[in-house]
């Protein structure tokens, strides 16, 4: 089963998934972080070294995205056309698309490989590939083609939705910089925010997405909203986040 968390830049995804993964762990389930799980197909789980565990991590997930390529043709030809139009430099426009292949490569081995019980973490999967496609500081979300991106998706069992108050977010931006907001002003960082939240907030509403979607509120502590779909995906989701609510503040 995939669970991908999404959500704006510092929302507390990789630290909710670290922390689902140990309550998971503790209940007796086999629950990964989706680097852990991909590093073990490929034999390479015994690196400890974190700057080279990412390295081989994102190649795998590249690797995948060209194995893929027939089958996710048409949403490869979608992303590079949405990047093509951005007022961009070509050298963000590349790293953005090899982001994006990465993502989706990622979850094709997830999907190919895990089995049973097992449970896989993405902390930012097929669906954040919306943030880079849709979330820039230079221009406003293109709102109209979400439902054609969701159409060409293969989405995860379980989408989690890691939702925080505008100004939490743009603090935590402002504290500790992004890579994508090369003039980290206030105003800057208010702006990519505004736009990262209107495009999770669209997306959210597209009915194949409400149908896996579980939302995790962070104002005061952890909310779970469970939507229509999938009962007993949603449940193994909530029976792992359930225990952390009084622990974690997102």
């Amino acid at each position: 089963m995939q669970i991908e968390l999404i959500g704006c830049t510092c929302a507390g995804k990789t630290t909710m998934a670290r922390d689902m993964v140990e309550a998971g762990r503790q209940q007796g389930l086999d629950v990964y972080m989706a680097e852990d799980f991909v590093l073990a197909q490929v034999r390479l789980a015994w690196i400890n070294n974190h700057f080279l565990r990412k390295l081989l991590f994102n190649l795998s997930g590249l690797f995948a995205s060209a194995v893929s390529w027939r089958k996710n043709r048409s949403l490869y030809v979608f992303a590079t056309k949405i990047l093509l139009q951005l007022p961009i430099s070509q050298l963000e426009r590349m790293n953005l698309l090899r982001n994006v292949f990465k993502k989706l490569g990622i979850s094709e081995i997830v999907r190919a490989r895990s089995e049973g019980r097992q449970i896989i973490l993405l902390d930012e999967g097929v669906l954040h590939v919306a943030h880079n496609l849709f979330v820039h500081v230079t221009t406003e979300p293109k709102l109209d083609v979400i439902p054609t991106f969701v159409s060409l998706l293969s989405l995860p069992d379980v989408i989690l939705y890691m939702q925080q108050p505008e100004s939490t977010l743009i603090e935590r931006i402002i504290a500790r910089g992004h890579t994508r907001i090369p003039n980290p002003s206030p105003e800057n960082v208010a702006s990519f925010v505004r736009r990262a939240v209107t495009t999770f907030n669209k997306l959210m509403q597209e009915p194949a997405v409400m149908n896996r979607l579980v939302i995790l509120d962070g104002v005061e502590q952890v909310i779970i909203v469970a939507r229509q779909g999938n009962d007993r995906a949603s449940g193994s989701a909530q029976g792992i986040i359930q225990p952390l609510e009084p622990q974690y503040v997102a």
